[in-house]
C-alpha cells in the first residue's frame, strides 16, 4: 500500500474511534440523567408510603379512642384465657405476634398492616385539654411524621342558646337586643321568652369532673417532679445565651426556687419543646419570647410580660396566671386563683382557660377565683371559672371574648361572640342582684367549627363526634 492510501486509512480509523468515543459520552450523559430522574421519583414514592403509614396510625388510634378508653392502665392487648399474666411470646405489633404477647405501653401503639411494610409508631398526649396524636411512619429510607389534634363537636343541647342562666334569684328584665340568640333561663323575668330548662342540668356538675381531672393530674405532676432527686434546689435564670436544657428527660425542675426566662434583646428568642419546667416558686417570662410545646408548672404564680407568644403552651399554677402587654398565646391554663388578661393580651383560638378555685387541703375558703379580661384584652377559646365562687369578669366595653363562657357568675361589660352559661349575672358591686350589664352576646358569631375539649361533658365516646382541629406533617 502506498503512503497516501495508508494515510487515508489511518484518518478513517481515527474518525471512527472519535465517533465511538463521542457516542459513549452522549450515552453516559443520557444514562446519568435518566438515573438522576429516577432516584428523586423513588424517594418521593418512599416518602409517600411513609406518610400513608403515619396517616394510618392516626386513623387507627382514633378508632381505639372511639371504642376503647386507651388512657386507662388496663388498656392493652388481650391476655391468654388460661393465665392472669400476659403471654411471654411475641408482643402486640411485633412480627409474628398474634395480638396477645406482652402488654403495649399505655398510649403507645405499634401495629402492622402488612408484613412488607414498617410499623407506624403512635403516641398520645393527654396533658392538654384536647387529644394530641403523633404518628411516625418509616418506609425504607424515608420517614414521615403527622401530628393531629382532636376535640369533639360542640354539644348544641348545652351550648346552642346564646344565654343559659341556671339561676336561683330571678333575673331582672333587660333589652332583648343585648342577646342575639335563644335564651334558656331557669327563673326568667315576667314575659321573658325562654326555652324550657333542661331537666336535671347543673352547671356545676357539668364542668366539675373536667375541672377536677385537669387540676389533680397537673398538681400530681408538679408534686412528683419537685420531689424527684434530680430537682435543683436553687433558682433558674434563663436567657437566649443560657436557655433551658431539657435533655432526654424532657424537663427541668426547681424544688425550692423560682424561675425566670428573660430576653432583653430585640430578636425573638424561640424556646422549642417538647419540654417542661417545674418550679415550687413563681415563673416569670419577659421580652420577645416564642414558646412551642412548652409546659410551665408553678407552685405559685406564672406571669407572661411584654411580648411572649407561642402555641401548644401549657400553664399550671397553684396561684394565678397573668398575661400582660402584647402576649399572644395558644395556651391551656389551669389556675386555682385568677387568670388575668390585660393590656391587649390575647389567647388564640383553641385555648382553654380554667380557674378551678382552691382544691385539696386549701379547699373550703370563700375567696373568689376569676378569669378577668381587662384593658382591651381579647380571650379566645373556653373560659371556665369553676366552683361556687368562680367568675368571669369583662371590665370594659373594649374587651371581647370569642368563645364560650362557663362560670358560676359573670360580670359582662364587653362583647361575647359565643354562648354564655352562668348561674348569675352581675352588674354592680353588691352582688345581690341578678342583672345584665351593658354587655352584648352574639351566639351566631361563634365559628361553626368551634370545638370543645373531649373531657368536658358526658364521656360516652360512642355518642359524640370527633372533630379535627389541627393537622401537621413534618
Amino acid at each position: 500500500m502506498n503512503p497516501a492510501a495508508r494515510s487515508q486509512a489511518g484518518a478513517a480509523l481515527l474518525t471512527v474511534l472519535s465517533a465511538l468515543v463521542a457516542l459513549g459520552i452522549v450515552v453516559s450523559l443520557i444514562a446519568g440523567r435518566m438515573h438522576g430522574d429516577i432516584r428523586p421519583w423513588v424517594l418521593e414514592t418512599e416518602k409517600t408510603q411513609a406518610l400513608y403509614l403515619a396517616e394510618s396510625g392516626i386513623a387507627y388510634q382514633l378508632y381505639l379512642e372511639r371504642w376503647s378508653d386507651s388512657s386507662e392502665p388496663s388498656f392493652g392487648p388481650p391476655e391468654s384465657s388460661d393465665s392472669a399474666l400476659p403471654d411471654s411470646g411475641l408482643g402486640f405489633g411485633e412480627p409474628g405476634g398474634k395480638g396477645l404477647g406482652r402488654m403495649a405501653p399505655t398510649d403507645t401503639f405499634a401495629f402492622r398492616f402488612d408484613t412488607s411494610l414498617g410499623i407506624p409508631n403512635v403516641r398520645v398526649d393527654r396533658s392538654r385539654a384536647y387529644l394530641d396524636v403523633t404518628a411516625t411512619g418509616k418506609y425504607r429510607a424515608a420517614e414521615a411524621t403527622v401530628q393531629a389534634r382532636f376535640g369533639k363537636a360542640l354539644d348544641d343541647s348545652i351550648f346552642g342558646p346564646a344565654l343559659t342562666l341556671d339561676n336561683d334569684i330571678p333575673v331582672e328584665p333587660f333589652p332583648k337586643e343585648q342577646v342575639n340568640g335563644l335564651m334558656r333561663i331557669r327563673k326568667p323575668a315576667p314575659g321573658m321568652a325562654t326555652l324550657p330548662f333542661l331537666n336535671g342540668f347543673s352547671l356545676t356538675r357539668y364542668a366539675g369532673e373536667f375541672t377536677d381531672k385537669k387540676y389533680f393530674v397537673s398538681d400530681e405532676a408538679l408534686r412528683n417532679h419537685l420531689a424527684d432527686s434530680v430537682a435543683t434546689k436553687g433558682n433558674g435564670h434563663f436567657t437566649p445565651r443560657e436557655p433551658p436544657k431539657f435533655g432526654k428527660t424532657g424537663f427541668v425542675s426547681f424544688s425550692l426556687g423560682q424561675v425566670d426566662l428573660i430576653n432583653d434583646g430585640m430578636q425573638t428568642w424561640v424556646i422549642k419543646g417538647p419540654g417542661r419546667i417545674y418550679c415550687d416558686g413563681e415563673i416569670r417570662l419577659k421580652g420577645k419570647i416564642r414558646l412551642q410545646e412548652i409546659g410551665l408548672y408553678s407552685g405559685k404564680d406564672i406571669t407572661f410580660e411584654d411580648d411572649v407568644s407561642g402555641n401548644e403552651v401549657t400553664a399550671f399554677a397553684r396561684g394565678s396566671v397573668f398575661l400582660y402587654g402584647h402576649s399572644r398565646l395558644g395556651i391551656d391554663i389551669v389556675a386555682t386563683k385568677d387568670i388575668v388578661l390585660r393590656d391587649q393580651a390575647q389567647t388564640l383560638a383553641g385555648s382553654v382557660l380554667l380557674s378551678t378555685g382552691a382544691k385539696g387541703p386549701a379547699a373550703g375558703g370563700d375567696s373568689i377565683n376569676a378569669i378577668r379580661v381587662v384593658n382591651e384584652a381579647v380571650a379566645r377559646g373556653f373560659l371556665i371559672a369553676a366552683g361556687g365562687n368562680g367568675r368571669v369578669v369583662m371590665a370594659t366595653p373594649q374587651n371581647r371574648v370569642e368563645g364560650v363562657i362557663l362560670a358560676s357568675a359573670a360580670w359582662l361589660t364587653g362583647e361575647v361572640d359565643g354562648p354564655v352559661l352562668t348561674g348569675k349575672l352581675l352588674c354592680e358591686g353588691t352582688n345581690t342582684r341578678n342583672c345584665m350589664g351593658p354587655a352584648r352576646i352574639y351566639r351566631d358569631r361563634l365559628p361553626a367549627d368551634f370545638t370543645q375539649p373531649l373531657q368536658l361533658g358526658p364521656q360516652d365516646r360512642r355518642a359524640y363526634v370527633f372533630k379535627l382541629m389541627d393537622w401537621r406533617q413534618d
